[in-house]
Order: C-alpha cells, then sequence, then structure tokens
C-alpha cells in the first residue's frame, strides 16, 4: 500500500499548492486509514465521501457517510476542503470555487475504478441481484402489457418510418472484437459453426456463412463437386447454445456483470447493429436525439446545463438488464425490424455456478444490440412521457419537435428540467430504475458520458485503473501503459506535482530513463509542452531519432491455414474493414462485395477462391450484379469452376435481354465492356493473392493475445 498512498498523497500537495490550503492532517489520516483498512480505503470508502458530496450539491445539504469523523456536519478527513462548499452546519454555500469540488473528486474517486476483481461475497450478491430484476421482470409483464395509447400511437409513428421494411440482403454479418461464448479465438470465429434453424429466414445461411453461392452449395453437399468438409451445423431452438454470464472489473464495490454471447448470434447481431446506427442517426424522427458515435454532444449539454440549469441529467440503473423482452415487442410492433431483433437474441444464459435461466430481458450487457435496442426504447418512453405531459396528440410533427428536447447515448439521458418529473415517473412504470445519485436536476453539477461538470467548469477526475504494485516485479506492460497515460493526463492539466510522482515512479519500474516529447507517439515517452529529449540526428534519414521503449502485443497460434471457407471469409471482411479497394459491403441479392465506382451503380460483386479436390486445384469465381448506370437491370448470378489453372478468371456474361419495361438492354459486349473497369487494377481480380497472407498483411496462423505485451527498444523517427 506504500505507492497507492504516496500517490493520494501527491494529488493532497497539488490540491495545497493550488488552493491554499494545510493538508498535514489529511497526510496522516491517509496514512493511517490506509495502514488498517487496506486499498478498499481507496476503492471503496472514499467513494462514498464522493457520493455524499454529489448529493450534498444536488440538494443544498451534506449527508457525511458514517464511517467518517464529523466536526459538526462536515468530515474531519478533507475538512479544509469542504468547508470551502458547506457551512459547519452542512449547508451549500452560495459561491462555491470549482477548483474545490474537482479536488474533492480527484482524491475520493482516484482509485474508485481499478482494474481488479471484486471479492467473492460480492459477487455473489451480484448474481443475487441479477436473478432478482429477472424476477422483477417477470412478474411485471401485465404492468409492461398494461393500456397505453400514447406508448402504442408513438411507437407505431415512430419505428414504422424509421424502419419500414428490412431487407435482409442489407444486414452484412461480421464478427465482433469480444469474447464468446464457445471462447474461440479469433480466427477460429471465421469458419461459422453453428446456425439456429429459427434465424434461417431473416439471415439465410448460404447468405452469411459462406463467400458465395457457389460455395455454400458445394459445403451443403449440393454441389456438383462437393467437398468432403463439414458445413453449417443447423441447431433447434432447444438446442440453441446459452450465453455465458461473466463478471468484468467495475468497482470494488459491485462487479459489472455482463453476458457473453455464442459466436454465431454475436455475428448476426453485429449486422443489425450496423443497420440501426445507420438508420437511427439520419432519419428525420430520430437523428436529433439519438447517437451511437458521438459523446461530446451530450457532453456539451451537461457543460452549458451546469450553467443555466435549462437540462437535466439522468442516469439509468441496470438499465440494460431491466428492458423488458414484451417492451422491445410491444414498441417495434408495426415495424420491420422487430423479427431480426427477436432472432438475434438469445433466450437464455449460464450463471457462473451453472444455474440456467430463460431470460426475461432483451439482452443482457454483452450483446451487440443491446445499446441501440435501450436506446431505441428510452426514447420511445420519453416521447410518450412528454406527450402525455402536454396532452398533445401524436404525430411525426409533434415526435420531431420532442426530439429536439431530448439526447439519448445509452442510458444517459439529457430532458428539459420541467419534464424531469413525469420522465423519471414513466420509465419506472415500465419497470426501469433511475439511479438518483447520477442524476441531477436542481443544482449546478452534471454528469453525462463521463463528462462532470459544476457550474461550466470541468471536474472528473483522472482515475486509476491498474494497481501500483509495491513490487515493481509484478509490473507488466498494461501496469506501465496505464500509469504513462494517467501521468500525461495530470500534465495536461497542469498537476505538475502529481505527474512527476508518477513518473518518476515509472522510472524506477523499468529501470530506465523515459524520454519527453512534445510528438504522441508510438512508445513510452512523457509528453512534454517544452522540449524533447534524448535525440539522434539520422544523417540518411535527415531526421532526428529517438529511441523508446515499444511493447509489443503477444501472437498466439491459431491457425486456419488449410480451411477454405475460414480464410475466404477472413480475407473478405478483412478487405472491407480496411478498405482497401473501392469495393464495400452491398445490399443487393448476395451482399458481400460491391462497386462504388462512377458508372457503376450501387451492387457489383465478385469473389474469387480456390479449393482442392482429389489432387485437383479448382479455381471459382462467382458474382452477382444489379448495376443500373451500366445497364445491366436485374440481378444475376454467374459461378463457373474449371479444373485447369486460370489466372484470372473472366466472367462469363448472358446475351442482351428486356427488362420488365421493355426497355432491350445493352448487348453482351456493351456490358463486357462495362465490366472492364472493374478489373484494371490487377489486385481486384487475381484475389488469391490476398489469400497467402502477404500482399495485405492477413495472418492466417495466429491472432494477437488479449493482453499480452513482450517488450522492445527501437528507434522513433520524429519530424525534424
Amino acid at each position: 500500500m506504500k505507492r497507492p498512498t504516496m500517490l493520494v498523497q501527491a494529488v493532497l500537495r497539488q490540491a495545497a499548492l493550488d488552493l491554499d490550503l494545510s493538508v498535514e492532517r489529511d497526510v496522516e489520516t491517509l496514512q493511517r486509514r490506509c495502514k488498517h483498512e487496506g486499498l478498499s480505503f481507496l476503492t471503496i470508502t472514499l467513494p462514498m465521501l464522493s457520493d455524499s458530496l454529489e448529493r450534498g450539491l444536488e440538494d443544498g445539504r451534506l449527508s457525511c457517510p458514517s464511517n467518517f469523523a464529523r466536526h459538526g456536519s462536515l468530515p474531519r478527513f478533507l475538512g479544509g476542503f469542504f468547508s470551502r462548499v458547506f457551512t459547519r452546519d452542512g449547508v451549500l454555500l452560495q459561491d462555491v470555487d470549482p477548483r474545490v469540488i474537482g479536488y474533492i473528486r480527484q482524491i475520493c474517486r482516484f482509485f474508485k475504478k481499478l482494474k481488479i476483481g471484486c471479492t467473492p461475497d460480492r459477487n455473489r450478491k451480484a448474481i443475487a441481484h441479477f436473478l432478482e430484476v429477472e424476477r422483477e421482470l417477470r412478474e411485471g409483464t401485465e404492468e409492461v402489457l398494461r393500456q397505453d395509447n400514447y406508448l402504442d400511437k408513438i411507437s407505431g409513428i415512430l419505428w414504422s418510418q424509421v424502419f419500414p421494411e428490412v431487407n435482409y440482403t442489407d444486414l452484412i454479418c461480421h464478427h465482433g472484437p469480444g469474447q464468446t461464448a464457445e471462447k474461440l479465438m479469433l480466427n477460429e470465429r471465421q469458419r461459422i459453426r453453428s446456425w439456429p434453424i429459427r434465424s434461417e429466414l431473416t439471415f439465410p445461411s448460404d447468405l452469411h456463412c459462406y463467400p458465395n453461392y457457389w460455395m455454400a452449395s458445394q459445403f451443403s453437399g449440393l454441389g456438383e463437386c462437393s467437398v468432403n468438409v463439414p458445413g453449417v451445423e443447423y441447431i433447434e431452438l432447444k438446442d440453441e447454445p446459452s450465453v455465458r454470464v461473466v463478471f468484468v472489473p467495475k468497482t470494488q464495490t459491485a462487479p459489472r456483470v455482463i453476458a457473453i454471447e455464442p459466436s454465431h448470434m454475436q455475428y448476426m447481431q453485429q449486422s443489425v447493429k450496423d443497420y440501426m446506427y445507420d438508420v437511427i442517426e439520419s432519419h428525420r424522427l430520430t437523428k436529433r436525439s439519438i447517437r451511437f458515435e458521438r459523446q461530446d454532444v451530450n457532453q456539451t449539454l451537461a457543460r452549458t446545463s451546469s450553467i443555466d440549469r435549462r437540462l437535466a441529467t439522468l442516469d439509468l440503473k441496470d438499465a440494460s438488464d431491466r428492458v423488458h423482452l414484451e417492451l422491445v415487442q410491444r414498441i417495434f410492433k408495426t415495424s420491420g425490424l422487430l423479427e431480426f431483433l427477436e432472432d438475434a437474441r438469445s433466450i437464455h444464459a449460464t450463471l457462473p455456478d451453472g444455474t440456467n435461466l430463460v431470460l426475461n430481458k432483451y439482452a443482457s450487457m454483452g450483446s451487440a444490440l443491446c445499446f441501440p435496442v435501450e436506446a431505441c426504447v428510452f426514447y420511445t418512453l420519453i416521447q410518450s412521457a412528454m406527450h402525455a405531459l402536454d396532452g398533445r396528440r401524436p404525430t411525426s410533427s409533434s415526435i420531431i419537435y420532442y426530439s429536439r428536447k431530448i439526447d439519448i447515448y445509452g442510458d444517459d439521458i439529457i430532458v428539459p428540467v420541467e419534464y424531469t418529473d413525469v420522465v423519471v415517473n414513466y420509465l419506472e412504470s415500465y419497470l426501469l430504475k433511475v439511479n438518483v445519485n447520477k442524476s441531477f436536476r436542481s443544482s449546478l453539477f452534471r454528469e453525462s458520458c463521463g463528462a462532470d461538470f459544476f457550474n461550466g467548469y470541468p471536474v472528473n477526475p483522472v482515475y486509476a485503473r491498474q494497481v501500483p504494485h509495491d513490487d515493481s516485479r509484478q509490473w507488466g506492460a498494461e501496469h506501465v501503459m496505464a500509469w504513462l497515460a494517467t501521468a500525461d493526463l495530470f500534465y495536461l492539466r497542469g498537476q505538475w506535482i502529481v505527474a512527476q510522482t508518477i513518473r518518476d515512479l515509472l522510472c524506477r519500474v523499468v529501470r530506465r530513463t523515459i524520454p519527453k516529447s512534445r510528438e504522441l507517439g508510438s512508445g513510452v515517452s512523457f509528453f512534454s509542452y517544452l522540449f524533447t529529449t534524448d535525440l539522434y540526428w539520422h544523417r540518411e534519414l535527415q531526421c532526428w531519432k529517438q529511441k523508446r521503449i515499444h511493447y509489443d502485443p503477444i501472437k498466439r497460434k491459431d491457425s486456419i491455414d488449410g480451411d477454405e471457407l475460414a480464410c475466404l471469409n477472413k480475407w473478405g471482411f478483412s478487405s472491407i474493414s480496411r478498405g482497401r479497394s473501392p469495393y464495400s459491403r452491398c445490399s443487393d441479392s448476395t451482399g458481400y462485395r460491391s462497386c462504388d465506382r462512377p458508372g457503376i451503380g450501387k451492387a457489383q460483386q465478385q469473389y474469387y477462391g480456390a479449393v482442392t479436390t482429389s489432387g485437383i486445384e479448382y479455381h471459382y469465381w462467382g458474382t452477382s450484379a444489379s448495376v443500373r448506370d451500366s445497364g445491366i437491370c436485374r440481378v444475376q448470378n454467374f459461378y463457373g469452376w474449371t479444373g485447369e489453372k486460370l489466372s484470372p478468371l473472366q466472367p462469363v456474361l448472358s446475351s442482351s435481354y428486356a427488362d420488365g419495361e421493355g426497355t432491350v438492354c445493352p448487348s453482351t459486349r456493351d456490358r463486357e465492356r462495362s465490366f472492364e473497369t472493374l478489373f484494371e487494377d490487377r489486385s481486384l481480380v487475381d484475389a488469391l493473392d490476398y489469400l497467402d497472407g502477404r500482399s495485405d498483411g492477413i495472418d492466417f496462423g495466429t491472432s494477437t493475445k488479449r493482453g499480452g505485451f513482450k517488450s522492445k527498444r527501437r528507434w522513433v523517427s520524429l519530424a525534424g
């Protein structure tokens, strides 16, 4: 506990210098309580004092926690700080220096969010709370389904326009970066092993599990040269795997309980999530209120409302776990999205003790659809509450009118102060719960999306993420990088004493002098406004170089070499995500690769591959085209294979035909000239070059180990 105590003492010394306060007794109390109570004093007890401060700002009177000695109504620890915010009787003063608020929160919350696990007893309480929420949802189903004309009318108007009809070819499935219930590594996921039968109509397996229809036919045993490799296994509803409920670090008070989805469910969920993000952030009924990529809007509104108090910031407790499945079905029943939301949802979960239960919530945290669905549900309920309060008949124009008053990012909600009471009551009537300790409406304090303000002044603390072990041998790469970022944050805030204390500690841990640099970049270096140290002039490159420690991710064996299906899937997804070519995922009949070049239209697709069967290497080519500008009027699929080695294979186009309106499409020769523009770049044609992993760096043999790094020292080029 020497180093954690030393770092908090550095914050106290910085505060004493900036605020002209005496902190000697606070330092003595800190040392004594850390010695007797250990790390829990910094991670559990001190954050309670900060919570009391925030409620005191909101209510106008301080209520000191019972585990702190008091002088009047104020705690003796940090008493000099609190006396500048409250009177001895605990009444809020009129003119409060925001810097005092910022330093109290920094001292109390510095070690609140360490990435370490909770005690087994707290984990058991978290599981008991998880089960309690499920019980409340099950017993409150009738309340969720009660008659509510405002909710039904607004849901019908809103989501029937935002999602009138969803074409399954608009959904591009892909894997996410997180873990899977089967504990598959990154490369292993590229072969889709299981597929639920109930999802086959909305997420056809031949479209999403294979690079093209030709391979789907071969792996399913329907093609002329079927391969002896098992394809997708279709699973019945009763045999579907469950989500795996686990704990992840949040605070020492309670862990974050999340549910890790099976790989095939996560695969489907990512496609619906992307689709919802694009549509919601662009549609006229929702784009002013719901955001998924930008937190700065909520942060700016929190700052302005901390000055004028016109807006209230609301935070929901257990937001994802309290969104009832029946509520989601009721809200989206008139949209074309509901069946996709249902089919991409896991229906039961396995707890850490092995207990299995059917979920009454729509999805737990860990599902890719949890974030967008809960935002849509909150938006609909808030719209209904505002319409009900004003007695206004729901229309598209009224929804647009109220959308200008609502801002939602996940469970961070901002609404006008005059609507706060009715919004809170309406949300809680549908089994949601507002977190009173993190919701603010009356005071000059506002908190939203990680930005905290008091009277327009930022008072959000810097959080330590890793334990600063007293034994330097226990420090890994993650500790060094986390504390390096923490030191730079204090430096950028002008808190030089704290920054230098952390930097001295890091130099002792790595046993090397860490250079300073005015340029942020790769490697371990301290940011400096003034100068760059340890420079070396490279004559050949004609630039300055600096030697830094680098932590490179450790690779682990995760080979899919020889698995044609997995390799093609990985190559296709990597090509799309990296934007290597003008081709991207499209929304036509196959939905895999599209061309956005001028004159080609929206959906020109092509795939190349090879498979070895009985010693013969078969090369195949597949494309699906729906090209308006170039004259192709219908979607057609062309597939072919040959035992000869052709590189590249050329498309075989059908003859001229007439479209439904009697317009004769161009001849084959004209269409061939249109397709020639697609093959000007040799790299786009000879796609087999990408499969060996040499052309674009795709690695089919290993994957990155999460949290594993190895240290190196290398020269970094800096601008001359």
